[in-house]
């Protein structure tokens, strides 16, 4: 991928100098030259190098940044005109330098400018840092973090007046403290989890738009599985906060996915429940929580085009045929094929039923009454067809 020096494309040295990582009129800047318009570095050690910003990061910069959506997106495409027109010269390539270690939660101070909007457009860059702050104060956490504050300035206080009682005894004294110890714990405990939660849910899908968090690594997969295991034993249903938010950061599902999948292993008849991730043909990851008995959706969320148009897992690499994850997995993928394929009134036509009618029997992920029984609920009553093989084939009386 062509690199190029800034005197190629006229792109003069801020006061400072280029900084390593840093971004100009749209380009990364590294070891001496500057890359594509939006493409991360060719010989920058940071994952994605090479690749393209995606336009779910541009489009989340353009709203902390309080420009209109889509400015990033046609700078970068004016940008790429130009570069056509002019054709500058591509610089030698280079070998690889090292960067500065990283001092953030996903960059180093010379990586907080993602994408400058040049003289054209506005005078100011994209600054991660800022985005992240402008997201964290969106997000109410700051209110959350002042009211922790709060209270943690009046235990304090409540703590200094005990010490400071020369009428307490030093039984009296340690006794009154862990009191109120205890109180503050008890207390603050679901603020700490809410920050803890609200932090990771950020962090961790900037981490995805970024590149920096790879939803197919090994390390990853393993997270997966390890979750899906504790959740099945139900080692997951007194999990604090702060639990949760370290499971985000190692799998990369959101908070508020693994406490549907909590709940839902809380209610007095649990069911059976795993999460499953999928993608489509254009890499846009789905996890979902299912019913690993029925193969229905629990709940659902986007994680956006982070993909690499991979197979659906589960947490392993290739389940086999028949396996319980394989069964699990496959019946996810049925249930949201139907729920994608629902009209207004919550039902699918006969031809989307019969495609996820087949897709089950050639799975085998069981039998025909049992697809029926599973799915009943998403079928059409006012049709006239409806016992008829152009319908949905069955009487709907047989299944009440």
């Amino acid at each position: 991928m062509a690199t190029y020096s800034p005197e190629s494309l006229n792109i003069q040295a801020p006061g400072g100098g280029f900084e390593q990582g840093g971004w100009y009129s749209g380009r990364q800047y590294w070891g001496g030259t500057l890359s594509d318009p939006g493409v991360i570095h060719p010989a920058s050690d940071q994952q994605g190098s090479g690749q393209a910003v995606s336009a779910e990061v541009n489009r989340q910069s353009d709203e902390a940044q309080g420009h209109a959506p889509g400015t990033i997106e046609n700078y970068l495409t004016q940008q790429r005109q130009q570069q056509q027109q002019l054709a500058p010269q591509p610089a030698p390539q280079q070998a690889p330098q090292p960067a500065p270690q990283p001092v953030g939660p996903y960059q180093s101070e010379q990586d907080s400018e993602l994408v400058g909007l040049g003289d054209n457009v506005s005078s100011s860059t994209i600054n991660l840092p800022e985005i992240y702050k402008s997201l964290t104060q969106s997000s109410g956490i700051s209110e959350l973090e002042q009211q922790y504050s709060e209270m943690e300035k009046a235990f304090i206080e409540a703590k200094g007046k005990s010490n400071n009682n020369p009428f307490l005894s030093e039984a009296s004294r340690v006794g009154r403290e862990a009191k109120l110890q205890k109180l503050f714990d008890e207390r603050t405990a679901n603020i700490r989890g809410e920050i803890a939660t609200k932090k990771a849910d950020i962090e961790t899908q900037l981490n995805l738009q970024m590149k920096q968090f790879d939803i197919n690594s090994q390390q990853t997969k393993m997270a997966w599985e390890q979750f899906n295991t504790l959740l099945g034993m139900g080692a997951l249903n007194n999990a604090s906060g702060e639990d949760i938010a370290n499971i985000t950061r190692s799998t990369g599902i959101s908070s508020a996915m693994i406490r549907d999948a909590i709940a839902e292993a809380n209610k007095p008849e649990p069911a059976k429940t795993t999460i499953v991730q999928s993608e489509d043909d254009n890499g846009v990851v789905t996890v979902s929580v299912i019913n690993s008995e029925t193969g229905s959706v629990i709940s659902q969320e986007s994680l956006g085009a982070i993909g690499t148009k991979t197979k659906v897992t589960g947490g392993t690499d290739d389940p086999k045929p028949g396996s319980s994850t394989y069964v699990a997995e496959n019946k996810g993928l049925v249930s949201q094929y139907l729920s994608q394929n629902t009209n207004d009134y919550g039902h699918v036509d006969p031809g989307a039923w019969r495609n996820a009618l087949q897709a089950w029997l050639d799975d085998t992920l069981g039998t025909t009454s049992e697809f029926i029984k599973n799915y009943k609920h998403l079928t059409d009553p006012n049709r006239g067809d409806f016992k008829q093989r152009s319908g949905y084939g069955f009487d709907p009386y047989e299944y009440k």
